[in-house]
């Protein structure tokens, strides 16, 4: 997990104190094994619905706003999700459109 890695430096834990800075760490550990479970779940909801709006992931998933952009982030730079193009929404908004990435190219960055 590259947050609790050592090899990174510095941590970026914060705290005055050595107690407040193995909380931190200890909050990091436990929010990555949490995290891994979210990513799988978007994905496959992703992959069920194929085409997703942002604002659908969070209606759909029952996720705030901050994870779905994380997780949904996570998955974009990994190449599972690609953005598809753009919606209208309901106020006249323009939407980007999300989908799963084709299973070559997720092949391609796997092999890789």
């Amino acid at each position: 997990m590259p947050y609790t890695s050592r090899e990174t430096g510095m941590l970026p834990f914060t705290g005055r104190s050595p107690r407040a800075r193995h909380h931190s760490y200890r909050a990091a550990i436990a929010q990555g094994s949490t995290r891994g479970v979210k990513k799988t779940r978007m994905l496959t909801y992703i992959r069920e619905h194929t085409l997703v709006t942002y604002h659908g992931l969070i209606e759909g998933l029952g996720m705030p706003h901050g994870t779905v952009c994380s997780l949904l982030g996570a998955l974009k730079d990994e190449g599972l999700v690609i953005e598809v193009g753009e919606a209208m929404g309901k106020y006249g908004k323009t939407l980007t459109v999300y989908g799963p990435a084709p299973i070559e190219q997720e092949a391609n960055r796997c092999a890789s």
